[in-house]
């Protein structure tokens, strides 16, 4: 802690008393447990940066104010800077918004050093499109721009960034040197007082035009008595201001924020939020984002432990790791909200979604995790080591208020680029930060806190206990191809799988032993798998039409198979029959019915229309329509493609659906499916719909592989088992084309099995949009999914109800992943066998269960 002087504690006294006499209500010293969070009436703990002396709290850390407290924690702020401290009373940890040895950084240099001190930064734009920084710190802080309010078990504290000076409004920005001389100069007599006003401007010699300089607040004062004594008016410096501001006027403004920040306690955790809605910008200056509390609880050099970022399955990135030539940790939780373009051109085939809002710090025997329970569709987690900028280990997360977008104009030959802005993101920020110690402290006690806490919020309930683990087979129906008739072209339905086909293959998995079958059938309505806007339902013909459906349904109450008919609400693949892309498309600003095109993976060339993006307003009415029809054959289940995977906004002119607000509408369709069609499987797993979904897909298996990170975990899974059903990816699509590595990821992960099929033969799908399907014909992968999944239940299927309360790494490529009733499945990825704990050698490609090798 910085020490202060008895010099600066009387002069601080001194000057407190009388404000806090004054006009404010403070608190009382923290002695006093009044002092701990009862906030009958809320009050002000400063006054334009002047902060009370009195309420300090009693520990060693001089300066700083007991906020709030209850049984297990004690939440602080230091007065004069703003920092905010947490004790966790079980432990005795202290965690500080702002590292305390900062000081002695030698790194960290210019806005680097100073942003050690910020609670939180913003990137901001001008009327060009460029792109600035700022910090509260410098902007606020240093300037004394912020007031601090007692609210309920904690405080609100209000910034202002930027020139507040009082009075400036009576110093023109811009005045003529004649107008100077004239108004000004000419009537000071006295020598000293004409040069205190020159001093504070510069003279353009070519425009014969003075701009003003910086002034410290002090100085303001000085220059604004001098004014009025010679007669001049802040009438007269906005005249002069517009006289020689000219083209200027705009990029002279001035840039002004206020943000209001936050902290209360809520039983066992920190709670920090921004009410967006009092944040202030302006027209000219409009705020990009805010990246907040960068520096909590940031670990040292000398520091032991990781990073926790949710990137895929989940990821781990070693304290002071080395990897300065690494980029910076950065991906938005949900991917990227795809009616923005893309800022950088670098190719993101192979990276993983981030499904779930979350992040945590292990320091030693003691961690913090945070869940983003708020803001989290328009937030990116970051992450980053010591060396590059600072001597300091972070970790937060960032929000998107308003994405810019640049537009290009033209006018013959004449081109121009101005940029747009939406509407302020209209929703919250809110951040819960818990805090664990011990055999808690680490990424396994990070996925319990935040199972716990789905728990207890009604977002998960326990699995009932099953004979079997899920096999999943999804079976692709028809596929829309391009014909020609007479050099005609025309497009119709080629059939994969038919009905009576699917019936087939099920029975075929029946009698070879494959148990709990859920069965997704995707393409068997609309024109096949790219189906057309699903505001009603025309079965294909081709697999055998709506007798052959209902055939279907029929024969799978039967099995005892779930059937899931997979549709696409998100994603529209053809315009017309209902659809208008301009009409019922997203829109961002002047780009209406927003597309995505498909992507050759050599070239990175631009193909053909994949698909257009539905405007989520207009979602809820087609989830109805679609539900009109759906009803009438009592499935009992529905795939959904997207709505657990894709989520993004609309935005026109006066009319705007933030990404937040299309997590929402996307979590209220699903809710709503579930409630009229049964059982729901959704793909991707995003944390909103987890909820309302009886098994996941395509749910991350892996991370990015990023270079800065260290290990990946598969802390998604350690979170959903026992609750939700989950699978990856589909064996025989995954891009490792390893069936044993498969294997061992399944039993390392506690998944269930996944397969995705089509009855015909594999040149049925050459030459068609899709040709990545040619090896997913049942024939070539029937007897090793038998065997596959007999393997893979004979380990999983008694702990399938079962919470996964453990994993570590016991070597390099070796793996241990532990369960509530004791059970292990230790997994070696590695070709070669590696030797374990009390002599047991475990050979290559292979696993061990409770010591039972297999």
């Amino acid at each position: 802690m910085r020490r202060k002087t008895a010099g600066w504690w009387l002069a601080a006294l001194a000057g407190v008393c009388l404000v806090a006499y004054a006009s404010f209500q403070i608190m009382k010293p923290a002695g006093g447990r009044e002092a701990a969070g009862s906030a009958e009436t809320p009050g002000s703990l400063s006054g334009e940066g002047k902060t009370p002396a009195s309420a300090r709290f009693e520990s060693n850390a001089e300066g700083w104010n007991l906020i709030a407290e209850n049984e297990d924690l004690a939440l602080y702020i230091d007065p004069e800077t703003t920092e905010t401290a947490v004790k966790d009373k079980r432990s005795g940890q202290m965690w500080y918004s702002n590292p305390q040895d900062r000081d002695e950084d030698k790194k960290a240099e210019a806005v680097n050093f100073e942003n050690l001190s910020a609670q939180f930064s913003i990137v901001y734009n001008n009327e060009k499109g460029q792109t600035f920084y700022a910090n509260n710190y410098t902007e606020a802080v240093k300037r004394k721009q912020f007031d601090i309010l007692k609210t309920d078990h904690g405080v609100k504290i209000i910034y202002r960034l930027g020139d507040f000076q009082k009075g400036l409004e009576a110093v023109p920005q811009f005045i003529s040197k004649q107008r100077m001389d004239d108004l000004i100069l000419s009537k000071i007599q006295d020598e000293s007082v004409k040069f205190e006003i020159e001093k504070r401007f510069f003279l353009d010699e070519e425009t014969q035009v003075y701009k003003r300089k910086e002034m410290p607040e002090y100085v303001v004062k000085d220059v604004v008595a001098i004014l009025e004594s010679v007669g001049y008016t802040a009438e007269d410096a906005r005249k002069d201001n517009e006289l020689n501001q000219a083209g200027e006027q705009k990029s002279s403004a001035a840039a002004k924020f206020t943000v209001p920040v936050e902290y209360r306690l809520d039983g066992r955790s920190l709670v920090v939020q921004v009410p967006v809605k009092e944040i202030r910008d302006t027209e000219l200056f409009p705020i990009e984002s805010i990246q907040l509390l960068e520096m909590f609880g940031a670990a040292g050099t000398k520091e032991s432990g990781y990073m926790f970022v949710p990137d895929g399955s989940g990821a781990l990135i070693r304290l002071n790791n080395g990897k300065v030539a690494a980029q910076p940790y950065e991906m938005p939780i949900y991917g990227q909200d795809r009616t923005l373009k893309e800022k950088s051109t670098e190719t993101k085939e192979f990276t993983e979604t981030t499904r779930l809002p979350v992040f945590g710090m292990k320091k030693g025997e003691q961690a913090f995790f945070c869940i983003i329970e708020d803001g989290d569709a328009v937030a990116s987690i970051h992450a980053d080591i010591s060396g590059r900028v600072n001597s300091y280990n972070r970790v937060s997360a960032k929000f998107l208020l308003k994405p810019m977008e640049l537009f290009t104009y033209r006018a013959g030959s004449v081109k121009k680029d101005s940029p747009m802005f939406p509407e302020m993101y209209g929703g919250g920020i809110r951040l819960r930060y818990a805090f664990l110690s011990g055999a808690s402290a680490d990424y396994a006690g990070m996925a319990r806190h935040y199972q716990d806490y789905l728990v207890q919020n009604g977002k998960l309930t326990k699995l009932e206990a099953s004979q079997d683990t899920p096999f999943v087979l999804d079976l692709v129906g028809s596929i829309p191809v391009r014909e020609t008739f007479l050099g005609i072209p025309y497009r119709s339905v080629k059939a994969l799988t038919t009905f009576q086909e699917a019936e087939s293959l099920v029975g075929m998995l029946k009698d070879k032993g494959v148990g709990s079958i859920k069965l997704r059938y995707s393409g068997w309505f609309n024109g096949g798998l790219a189906h057309h806007y699903p505001d009603d339902i025309d079965v294909d013909a081709a697999l055998g039409g709506e007798k052959g459906f209902e055939h279907l349904v029929r024969f799978a109450k039967e099995q005892n198979v779930e059937l899931y008919p997979d549709v696409s609400f998100l994603q529209v693949y053809r315009s017309g029959h209902g659809f208008k892309p301009s009409r019922d498309g997203a829109s961002f600003l002047f780009r209406e019915g927003i597309a995505q095109y498909k992507t050759d993976p050599v070239t990175a060339n631009r193909g053909d229309l994949d698909y257009y993006l539905l405007s989520p307003k207009k979602l809820p009415k087609l989830v109805d329509d679609f539900l009109r029809d759906y009803k009438t054959w009592s499935v009992g289940g529905v795939s959904l493609r997207d709505l657990g995977d894709d989520i993004h906004s609309d935005v026109t002119s006066g009319r705007t659906t933030d990404r937040q607000a299309g997590a929402a509408l996307n979590e209220e369709a699903v809710k709503r499916l579930k409630e009229a069609a049964g059982k729901t499987m959704v793909s991707g797993g995003n944390a909103g719909v987890l909820p309302y979904a009886d098994i996941v897909v395509n749910a991350p298996t892996r991370s990015s592989g990023f270079n800065i990170a260290d290990e990946e975990v598969p802390f998604y899974q350690m979170v959903l088992h026992g609750y939700v059903d989950y699978s990856g990816e589909p064996v025989n699509l995954d891009r490792d084309q390893s069936g044993r590595a498969s294997l061992l990821k399944t039993l390392e992960t506690g998944s269930g099995v996944y397969y995705r099929w089509f009855y015909e033969k594999a040149s049925a799908v050459r030459n068609t949009d899709f040709n990545d399907l040619y090896s997913a014909r049942y024939k070539d992968w029937l007897d090793e999914a038998v065997r596959y999944y007999k393997e893979a239940n004979g380990v999983l299927k008694d702990v399938r109800d079962q919470r996964i309360v453990g994993h570590e790494k016991l070597a390099e490529g070796v793996f241990r992943t532990t369960y509530e009733n004791g059970k292990t499945v230790t997994v070696n990825y590695n070709a070669s066998g590696v030797s374990l704990d009390g002599g047991v050698v475990l050979e290559g490609e292979s696993y061990l269960i409770g010591g039972g090798k297999r």
